[in-house]
């Protein structure tokens, strides 16, 4: 089972050709977007690839889709304002081995600030109280996080300016609360648990430096996880978006083993 989360960029206008580029070299089973805002590109992208589809709309224009090969069997827009700023997705996925897969999406507050993350870490824990004790059982929570890692490094490099703006007002500091809620509330950071010493730096492209984008798995999917990548390639990667996707991949058998 592949899994694949990917910010597309102000709904990926002007970008559609790139974008469906990449999802159809990924092939993923389960694709997460964010930064919907054309329902209809989502559909026609559905249909190219035989793909069931979701679209959570919320608090603003920045809506999120899934896309998935699997049965969807139920799915729902999650936006409690506060603290949800754009909107939290949803599904319950049909898994021939797993039974009932629990996917949920995310988008959180932009800019690397401690108010900031502050806020990010209200809107994970509001997504928690959601999932609740689905997290038992086989759970995914995927997207762009807009936040580091503890341990994670942000490129000293002053570029792109926007990057330089940021490190500048917090002397160079970047605040790291909001992913250690994530794991203080039991699922594992799929890059990191199998790649600890590569930066997997997803933002911005073609040269990024810093790692905004997540999957994470409950502890009960994380023993069945297999790969976790930053997606470079086709070429169209680099021009699709300002973020790579991130892919991961599980082999569902007996849970725990």
């Amino acid at each position: 089972m592949r899994v694949m989360t990917w910010n597309i960029l102000d709904g990926g206008v002007g970008r559609e050709q790139l974008i469906a580029a990449v999802v159809q070299v990924v092939q993923a089973d389960v694709l997460m977007l964010q930064e919907v805002y054309d329902n209809g590109f989502i559909q026609r992208l559905a249909n190219d690839l035989s793909m069931q589809h979701f679209i959570a709309q919320g608090n603003s224009t920045r809506h999120m889709a899934l896309l998935s090969r699997l049965p969807i069997r139920s799915a729902a827009a999650y936006h409690p304002y506060p603290p949800i700023q754009h909107v939290a997705l949803e599904a319950e996925i049909e898994h021939p081995q797993l039974g009932s897969l629990w996917v949920f999406g995310v988008h959180l507050l932009p800019m690397l600030s401690l108010m900031r993350e502050t806020w990010r870490t209200w809107e994970i824990s509001a997504v928690l109280r959601r999932i609740g004790d689905r997290r038992r059982g086989p759970c995914l929570v995927a997207g762009d996080f807009n936040t580091v890692a503890r341990d994670d490094s942000v490129r000293a490099d002053p570029t792109p300016s926007l990057r330089r703006k940021v490190r500048w007002l917090q002397s160079k500091r970047a605040f790291r609360i909001a992913v250690g809620r994530m794991k203080a509330g039991g699922f594992h950071d799929c890059y990191r648990q199998l790649q600890p010493d590569i930066p997997g730096y997803t933002l911005p492209t073609p040269d990024p430096g810093v790692r905004l984008d997540y999957i994470f798995a409950s502890a009960l999917l994380a023993t069945q996880l297999r790969s976790c990548t930053v997606v470079t390639d086709p070429p169209a990667v680099h021009r699709a978006s300002d973020h790579y996707p991130v892919v991961a991949e599980f082999t569902p058998g007996k849970l725990g083993e």
